[in-house]
């Protein structure tokens, strides 16, 4: 006969993946949305306090992923980067970045993402259980939730496949990725760059989300960010558990939290992450 924790956990269960599914169906309709005012009047925005771009699809998409998640989940918290926090009573918290990669998209260049991630809060803190990366300008998705897999939606007419990190064992044979070298230097973090550029066979700057895409997706090995808010981080630890691999802060924690982060393929993460520390000393 199941036990109360048995029962609790296939609720858990169950709850996890009504909420995978109905966020990689949000996080689809919400970049699409972004796609009528992409490459339209390119480089129009207005400058957050922050200094940062932001374009009104950011708080168009935004609006939507938050209306779809009240009408669905209307007891669900939810944190935004464009409208902040609202609270909820149950364990689960989405975390939303409609636009991530707003220079990119703000410059033409396909390679900016929606995210849409679930934490759930367990005793040690927020964990991300449900994590969705949707690229609008590629069609192309890797969505992952706790023991369910990571998937990979290459894009139109192409099947979706498990996402698998790849097998490289060794700097040497490795490809880095990062958003930009000058997040290095605007944290005083160039000798980290320049060591891991030296250690690595190729460094590409291959930008803000899909960086961690291709490294879930196995065409990359690591991708190292010296900053990141929650919402850049919250898909990625579920996204690389589900697919193989590693996601922390630089501290070696497996968190969203992190001010920065590493996505590797699990066999070169120790070594990247004393390679982090021996940098910034």
């Amino acid at each position: 006969m199941p036990t109360a924790y048995h029962r609790r956990m296939q609720d858990d269960a169950e709850a996890i993946r009504i909420r995978f599914e109905a966020a990689a169906r949000m996080a689809r309709e919400a970049g699409d949305l972004t796609l009528r005012r992409f490459q339209v009047r390119i480089r129009e925005g207005e400058i957050k306090h922050d200094g940062t771009v932001v374009t009104i699809a950011d708080r168009e998409a935004e609006s939507l992923l938050r209306e779809a998640i009240t009408r669905e989940f209307p007891e669900d918290a939810i944190l935004g980067e464009e409208f902040g926090e609202t609270t909820g009573t149950t364990a689960f918290r989405w975390v939303l970045d409609p636009i991530d990669g707003t220079a990119s998209f703000v410059h033409g260049v396909p390679l900016y993402g929606t995210l849409v991630a679930v934490e759930r809060q367990d005793a040690g803190g927020p964990r991300s259980v449900v994590g969705v990366i949707y690229m609008p300008g590629l069609r192309e998705m890797v969505a992952a939730a706790d023991g369910l897999g990571c998937l990979h939606a290459p894009g139109p007419g192409r099947l979706a496949r498990p996402a698998r990190v790849s097998r490289t064992a060794s700097l040497a044979e490795a490809t880095l990725v990062t958003t930009s070298v000058d997040y290095f230097a605007k944290h005083d973090r160039q000798g980290v760059f320049l060591e891991a550029v030296s250690r690595f066979q190729y460094s590409r700057g291959w930008s803000d989300c899909y960086a961690h895409v291709l490294v879930a997706t196995g065409r990359a090995d690591v991708c190292i960010e010296p900053t990141l808010a929650p919402w850049d981080a919250a898909p990625l630890p579920v996204i690389m558990r589900e697919a193989g691999g590693m996601y922390s802060g630089w501290d070696g924690r497996e968190t969203a939290h992190a001010p920065d982060g590493v996505s590797s393929n699990g066999l070169l993460h120790a070594e990247v992450l004393a390679l982090l520390g021996s940098g910034s000393a």
